[in-house]
């Protein structure tokens, strides 16, 4: 779904989904293992410490926002 802002996406990504196992970029290794939980969508690190995850945010052609959990 797309948000009129960024904060207003991430605020919806974080009410939406809780903890976010899939993110772009470089997943944990571990989640397959269930030894990490993936990420908050809050903190920089996920669960288990292993990747830097963050919002992405993304505007489509009509203004609006939505964001992406990427980790490097």
């Amino acid at each position: 779904m797309n948000y009129d802002s960024e904060q207003e996406a991430i605020d919806n990504a974080l009410a939406d989904h809780g903890y976010q196992e899939d993110f772009d970029g470089k997943n944990c290794d571990d989640i397959s293992d269930n030894e990490c939980a993936g990420w908050d969508g809050e903190s920089r690190r996920c669960d288990c410490g292993n990747r830097r995850v963050y919002w992405e945010p993304h505007q489509d052609s009509n203004g609006k926002f939505y964001v992406v959990a990427t980790a490097w």
